[in-house]
C-alpha cells in the first residue's frame, strides 16, 4: 500500500489513550496506549509505552510494549525495543540490543511453523 498523509494516524508524546481502537491505514504512537489497537501497520517510538493487544499487518517496536501482538506478515524489535508478552507474527526481526521477553509463535498459511517459549531472547 501506498502510504500518503491520508492514511497515516499519529498519537503523539503528550497523549494518553486507553481503549478499542481502530485506524485505517498506518498508526505511530509517540505516548502511552492501552487497550486493543487494529491497523495495517503499527510503528511505536523509543520513548512510547504500550500495553495492548495488537492486531496489524505489521508491527515496529521501537519502545516499551507489553501484552499481545498478531502480525500477520512482520514483527520487528528495534535495538530500543522492550517487549514482553505473547507474540503471532509470519516473520521476525529483533535487531541487536533489542529485547523480547515472552513467547513467540511464527504462522504461515499452513502453520507449520515452530514456537518458541520461554525466557528472554536478548540480542
Amino acid at each position: 500500500m501506498k502510504i500518503t498523509q491520508d492514511n497515516i494516524s499519529i498519537i503523539n508524546r503528550d497523549c494518553k489513550i486507553e481503549g478499542n481502537l481502530h485506524f485505517t491505514g498506518h498508526l505511530i504512537i509517540e505516548g502511552i496506549i492501552t487497550g486493543t489497537l487494529h491497523a495495517e501497520s503499527v510503528f511505536t517510538e523509543k520513548n512510547s509505552r504500550v500495553s495492548a493487544t495488537i492486531k496489524a499487518i505489521s508491527i515496529t517496536i521501537a519502545g516499551r510494549f507489553d501484552g499481545e501482538i498478531e502480525a500477520t506478515d512482520t514483527l520487528a524489535l528495534l535495538e530500543s525495543a522492550r517487549a514482553r508478552g505473547q507474540f503471532r507474527c509470519r516473520k521476525l526481526i529483533i535487531d541487536a540490543g533489542g529485547i523480547l521477553n515472552g513467547s513467540v509463535k511464527f504462522i504461515s498459511p499452513e502453520n507449520t511453523m515452530p514456537t518458541l517459549s520461554g525466557e528472554t531472547i536478548k540480542m
